[in-house]
C-alpha cells in the first residue's frame, strides 16, 4: 500500500504556493488569492482522498488485473447484502463536491448554464483519475462507477444552488440596509452580483 504521506501533501502545497505567487505577480486581487488558496486546499484534500491509498499487488496478482467498472447508471449490484453502504457512498459523493459547486464562482467567471457541463465533468475527472491509477498500478482497489459521476455532479449542482441562495441573501441584506462593503465584503458583493 502507498499511503498518503506528508511529503505528498508538501508537493501539493508547493504547487499551490507556486500558482498563488504567479497569480500575485499577475496583479490579482488579494481576496481573489484568498479564495483561490481556500479552493486549492479543498481540491488538494479531495484529490488526496481520491488517489490514496494505492494498493500494490504482487507480480502474480498484477497479471490477473481486471479493473472494477460499472457503466450502468443506478445499478448498485454490489450493494445487495448491505444497501446502507450504497446510500452512504452516494451521500459521500454528493457531499464531496458541494464545496466545489459553491466555491468555484469565487475564482472563475461562470454562467449558470456552464454548470450543465461542468458538474458532470468534475465527477468524470475524479473517476478517470481512479481508473488511470488502477491501470498504472494494476490494482482494482478502487472501482470506477458511473453512479459516482452522477452523485458528484449532483453535489456540484447542489453547491451551486447554495451559492445562488447565499448570493441572493447577501444582495438582499446589503441593499436593504444600504451596507457599503469594503475589502472582503466588496469582493463577495462583486462575485454574487454576476449573472
Amino acid at each position: 500500500m502507498i499511503e498518503l504521506r506528508s511529503s505528498h501533501l508538501f508537493v501539493g502545497f508547493a504547487i499551490l504556493a507556486f500558482i498563488l505567487i504567479f497569480l500575485w505577480k499577475q496583479k490579482r486581487d488579494l481576496w481573489y488569492l484568498f479564495f483561490f488558496a481556500a479552493f486549492g486546499l479543498y481540491l488538494l484534500f479531495v484529490l488526496s482522498g481520491i488517489i490514496f491509498p494505492i494498493a500494490l499487488l504482487s507480480p502474480e496478482h498484477a497479471k490477473l488485473f481486471k479493473p472494477r467498472l460499472n457503466l450502468i447508471p443506478f445499478y448498485f449490484g454490489r450493494c445487495d447484502p448491505m444497501p446502507v453502504l450504497c446510500i452512504g457512498s452516494a451521500i459521500e459523493n454528493i457531499l464531496l463536491t458541494i464545496p466545489f459547486g459553491f466555491g468555484i464562482s469565487f475564482i472563475a467567471r461562470l454562467r449558470s448554464k456552464d454548470f450543465l457541463w461542468l458538474a458532470p465533468l468534475v465527477g468524470l475527472v475524479f473517476e478517470m483519475i481512479q481508473l488511470i491509477l488502477s491501470y498504472v498500478f494494476r490494482s482494482a482497489f478502487r472501482a470506477t462507477d458511473i453512479n459516482d459521476v452522477i452523485f458528484n455532479a449532483l453535489g456540484v449542482w447542489l453547491g451551486y444552488g447554495v451559492f445562488r441562495i447565499f448570493g441572493w441573501l447577501y444582495l438582499t441584506v446589503t441593499q436593504r440596509f444600504e451596507i457599503k462593503g469594503r475589502h472582503l465584503f466588496a469582493y463577495i458583493y462583486d462575485v454574487v452580483r454576476r449573472p
